[in-house]
């Protein structure tokens, strides 16, 4: 029951993340929606898998796979954002 609404949750979480691209216009606010989108969701959904299949038979590998994620989805997010910058796209009202 938990491990079932841990998933939708993070299901939930992503697909808003990918509507975020689709929605929003400039690309700090589309790396604003996928960031938060990717990296909260992705986590909830290992936590449901983790709470659905047990922790003895891939506790220990969604721990790793959510640490990697953890790190890697806001590294990325920033620099992507750092060469949008550095290439001259500014954000609105500047």
């Amino acid at each position: 029951m938990i491990g079932t609404a841990l998933l939708s949750l993070g299901l939930a979480l992503l697909f808003l993340g990918g509507l975020g691209l689709f929605r929003f216009r400039g690309p700090y606010e589309r790396l604003q929606a996928a960031g938060v989108g990717d990296t909260g969701g992705s986590l909830v959904f290992l936590a449901g898998l983790a709470v659905s299949c047990g922790w003895e038979a891939t506790g220990g590998i969604l721990v790793l796979l959510g640490l990697f994620l953890l790190f890697t989805g806001p590294l990325s997010t920033h620099a992507i954002a750092k060469g949008a910058f550095v290439q001259g796209e500014r954000a609105r009202g500047e």
